[in-house]
């Protein structure tokens, strides 16, 4: 039980940490675009960016 309790809680940190992460790319990294902005859009490269880059920060927690 307190397993998956701490799982959870590692699990729920990890969301709000990669959403900060993907956040602070796109305002020093990708200054002049607004991914949420061109995804609202229907900018289809706008989302695939947005999902590889949450693919990458699964992988890269992942590993440790």
């Amino acid at each position: 039980m307190l397993s998956e309790m701490v799982h959870l809680v590692a699990g729920v940190l990890t969301v709000i940490v990669g959403a900060f992460v993907i956040r602070g790319i796109d305002k020093i990294v990708l200054r002049k675009i607004d991914l949420e902005e061109e995804i609202a859009r229907g900018n289809l490269a706008a989302a695939v960016l947005a999902g590889a880059m949450w693919l990458a920060l699964a992988i890269a927690f992942t590993r440790g």
